[in-house]
This record gives structure tokens, sequence and C-alpha cells, in this order.
């Protein structure tokens, strides 16, 4: 079901893509579209011609728009690597322990690494070419780029644990230490003749992490499906709940008189769509650490309000949400606040 969903917005951002070209597009009736799916690869073809094809095995998964490959995820022993477009597009690349996170996009490099003393970004970019684009401008839309953040929580309901008080706010998190990191790396503005006033959409991935304020994790009960704590041993050092989406935008945005060296202050908000992708527990120990892949009552879809402002390429961000992280009467009604900077696209 993920795969196919993964094909649908693959097919949005293809055809969106095609819908900013300058040229116009026509699609008769004689052509026919067709979808086919096995155990390790899904293709959809206009007129026996293949545009979309996704295929996966035992290491990689790769999405192919005609005869490009967009995306390549690739999982081994040494860590995981994501990348998107070629080689100025989006590179991730994690290591084995989940440690260190280096992220490309185009020539702007951003490091991510937790270490004993916290949590460390470092931001570094490489020269750029100047170069003249003709036509109408792009409007300066804030959703495209890296979004760094942290969560927290702005509604706890625990009343379905209430025969046992003990359990209430057994989901307490530190905040600080909760975080978020966004990959938005498609974005897409329909702005009118002025340029000031835009309808902003995308795609991205957003990975949650839920720092556990004590020593504790979460498991589903096997006999009730509902989300139980789970207490560690001493010598546990963090504990985390790691949740991931595939998200879609759509935020109006207005570029604002106020100006500074021709660059308009950007004002948005609008709402974010997601489909949860991943998810799994870790828990560090002094000389080993263990991780749990499983979907513990993840709600499969959310949505969040979301608020923005920002100017050039730094831009601040507030996603509200509006659903539960699980799902209903599986575990507590708990509701993400994310707030955090969002370095865009040039």
């Amino acid at each position: 079901m993920k795969r196919i969903i993964l094909l649908i917005a693959a097919i949005f951002t293809f055809y969106a893509a095609m819908a900013q070209d300058t040229s116009r597009v026509t699609v008769t009736e004689k052509e026919e579209v067709k979808v086919s799916e096995d155990s390790v690869i899904t293709q959809v073809q206009v007129n026996d011609k293949e545009v979309v094809t996704i295929s996966e095995d035992s290491v990689a998964t790769r999405v192919k728009v005609i005869d490009k490959e967009v995306v390549t995820v690739i999982e081994d022993s040494l860590g995981t690597r994501v990348r998107v477009g070629d080689q100025r597009g989006i590179e991730v690349i994690t290591n084995s322990e989940g440690d260190t996170v280096r992220i490309r996009i185009g020539r702007r490099i951003f490091k991510v690494v937790d270490g004993e003393d916290g949590t460390h970004i470092r931001t570094s970019r490489e020269p750029k070419e100047c170069k003249e684009k003709h036509g109408k401008k792009k409007f300066p839309g804030t959703w495209g780029g890296v979004e760094l953040g942290a969560n927290m929580f702005h509604l706890e309901n625990y009343s379905m644990y209430e025969s046992d008080p003990s359990l209430a706010g057994f989901f307490d998190i530190n905040t600080p230490k909760s975080i978020n990191v966004n990959l938005n790396f498609a974005e897409f503005s329909f702005s009118n003749k002025q340029n000031n006033f835009a309808l902003v959409t995308g795609m991205g991935v957003s990975f949650m992490d839920y720092r556990f304020d004590s020593d504790m994790s979460i498991k589903k009960n096997e006999d009730t499906g509902i989300i139980m704590p789970v207490e560690l041993s001493d010598d546990a050092e963090k504990s985390k709940l790691a949740v991931s989406y595939l998200t879609v935008p759509m935020i109006l945005q207005v570029a604002t008189p106020l100006k500074m060296k021709l660059t308009p202050l950007i004002l948005g908000a609008g709402i974010i769509g997601g489909l949860n992708i991943g998810s799994h527990t870790k828990i560090k120990y002094p000389d080993a650490k263990a991780k749990e892949r499983r979907s513990f009552q993840i709600n499969p879809l959310k949505y969040d309000f979301t608020g923005r402002i920002g100017m050039g390429p730094i831009s601040l961000y507030a996603n509200l949400g509006m659903t539960s992280l699980f799902k209903a009467r599986k575990g507590p009604d708990i509701r993400p606040l994310t707030v955090g900077v969002t370095f865009n696209f040039d």
C-alpha cells in the first residue's frame, strides 16, 4: 500500500514539474495509462512507454522517472545513503550507528553529529557560479530546503490509562534533544502576474525524533494492541522513538512590501499532509545499541497546520499537529508542535 502511495506521489511530482514548463502539454484521449506491480517492481506506462518505475531489492530502493533515476535509497552494514536527483541534488548519508548525518543539498552541506555532549550542527557551502535566468522570476517560496527544529506537544491526553494513574504522562520527552529534520526536496509555486502571491506545494521527507526524558521505552501489548511504557535498566544512556513521513504541503504565501536589498519578507500559512513511512525505537547503552523497527501503532496519515516567515535563504516555521501521534485508543492522544529554522534553496 505504501509503495502505491509513493508511486502516486512520484506521478504528482512528475506532472507538476511538467506543468511549470512554458511549453504546452496536450493529453489526448488515445493515451493509455497502465500500472503494473509485483513483489519487487512497480511501473506506470503511458502508451506502452515506461514513465515511472519503483524497484527495490535487499539493499536498495530506486525511483526512476522516464530514463532518469530521481531517488535512490541504499541501506547496508555501513549505513544509509539517500540520493535525490543528480550530483547537484540532495544526498543524505547516515553511518551505521546513526550518530552522524551528512546532508548535501546542491552546494550547501549540513553535518549533524550526536555526541556525548549533545547534538552539533555544522554548515558549509561550496562556491557557486553566477548564471542569469531569463523569463519570469520564480516566486521565492519557503518550502524547498532543509529544516531543523525541536519537537514538543501542544496536547496530551492519557484518559485511556486512567485505570492506572502511574501511567499518566509516561511519554514525557526531552524537547531540546527531540530533533526534527525535514528534507523538502521539491517545490512548485503557482503565482499571480505580479509575483507577490502564490500557492506553494511540493514534496519532502520528515524525520521526527522523540527523546524520552527518563529511562524508558515503549512496546505494543500483544493482547490489546495498546502502547505501554517499558522501564529500562539504570545503565541505559538514552532512549528515543523515531518516526519518518513523506510530506506534501499546500501553502498560501505572500511576498510583502517589506524588503532588504530587493529581497521581500515572505509570509505563509497552510496545511502539510504526511504519510508514515517508518518508525523505530533506539536505546543506547555504554557498550551497545538496540534498535527495533515496528509500526508502534503510529497513525499512518497525519496533517499539520503550518505557519512560515522568511527572507532570502533563511525562514522560520511552526507546524501544529492536528492528528494524534498514535492511532485512536491504541496510545495516548498526543499531538506534536514543531518549531524550527529552514535553510531554503537558492
